[in-house]
Formats: C-alpha cells, structure tokens, sequence
C-alpha cells in the first residue's frame, strides 16, 4: 500500500509500479465512483483507432486547397505583370 496526497488542483499521482502494471499511459481516461464508502478508479478501454486521431496528415479541406490554388494563381498574375 501506498499513500499519495492530492494536489491543490485536485489531481492525484498513480506510483510507477501500478501505472506499469497496468500499463497506463498520458492520457488514459478513467472511470470514477464510489462504492462502499471507497473511491475507485477503473481504466477506460483505449480505442486505437482514436489513439490514431491526429498522427493522418492528409490532404486538406477542399476549400483549404482552392484556397491555396488561388493564392498560387494570383502569384503567377502577379510575375506576368512585373
């Protein structure tokens, strides 16, 4: 057993043993209730596909890219006229 202390800002440090354990990350989302006069804490099942949000740089919206032809269309007008 460990004793931990809760921050000004009412967060709490999990040690390393269990977070290893149990393979917890940054970011992992927890369940929270009380049962029985206790507080318990249960990990969420990560999502992968939502682990994935982010890391797709794909193309962009299309208004970005008409956007962009347009910007890229004005500075070839601009050359011509210069």
């Amino acid at each position: 057993m460990t004793i931990i202390r809760l921050s000004g800002k009412g967060q709490l440090v999990i040690p390393s043993e269990i977070r290893n354990k149990y393979n917890l990350r940054k970011g992992d989302r927890f369940l929270v209730r009380e049962e029985a006069g206790e507080i318990v804490l249960r990990p969420l099942e990560r999502h992968p596909l939502l682990e994935l949000r982010g890391a797709y740089k794909g193309p962009s919206s299309l208004a970005e890219a008409l956007i962009r032809e347009r910007q890229s269309e004005r500075a070839k007008e601009d050359d011509k006229r210069v």
